[in-house]
């Protein structure tokens, strides 16, 4: 009886090894040989999925470093002793508005294709000076009414900050630009000055032989 479950068990074990397993990206199923396992002990097929797998890693591993910038420069801004600080509730509209495509006349709304955690952080700084007014000058319940009252202040600065940010780096661009102009006008005229020295002293060390007959 012993040796039959053993036996049992061996096939059992033989059968398991040789059942496809499902790939998260296409869905579609595949022989474990044949894909990549990764560290979400999930399995990939090499050519397509396991490429695509890494990239949306990459992805998420950008969003949540974007993310954690931008909580530290709020809890900052609201002059909160840690990021802890935050209440959870605030960060779904943080979501909301990052995945938000319609701001900016877009037709539909996908996941993570509106506005970015850095472009957010970026209003919030160039905002400070009204949070700071508000925060001084308006009387809120709580943290979280406070939270949400420079929310909607950010929001409706995200496109004034990226004009003026737009602005900013157009002008960078073009003084960038004059200045390589500059560097070249300088060059150009040392290699000319350079010349017309050599040209002097050939000149100068050149002897009139007429003159040896004086």
């Amino acid at each position: 009886m012993k040796k039959i479950r053993e036996k049992t068990t061996i096939k059992k074990e033989v059968i398991n090894l040789g059942r496809p397993v499902k790939c998260p990206i296409c869905t579609q199923y595949g022989q474990k040989e044949d894909m990549k396992y990764e560290e979400d002990k999930r399995y990939y097929h090499l050519e397509y999925c396991h490429g695509k797998y890494l990239k949306e890693k990459d992805f998420k591993a950008k969003e949540r470093k974007e993310l954690d910038s931008l909580a530290t420069t709020i809890s900052k801004i609201h002059k909160l002793t840690s990021v802890n600080t935050i209440p959870n509730t605030f960060y779904p509209y943080i979501q909301e508005l990052r995945n938000d495509s319609v701001l900016f006349g877009r037709v539909s709304k996908r996941y993570k294709q509106g506005i970015t955690y850095q472009t957010i952080e970026d209003t919030y700084i160039y905002c400070s000076e009204k949070i700071e007014w508000a925060r001084g000058n308006k009387e809120f319940k709580n943290l979280m009414s406070e939270l949400k009252y420079c929310f909607a202040i950010v929001k409706n600065n995200i496109e004034n900050c990226l004009r003026d940010e737009n602005k900013i780096s157009k002008q960078k661009a073009e003084t960038e630009i004059l200045m390589n102009h500059v560097d070249s006008m300088r060059t150009v005229n040392k290699v000319i000055s350079e010349a017309q020295n050599k040209k002097l002293t050939h000149t100068n060390d050149t002897v009139d032989i007429t003159t040896l007959f004086d």
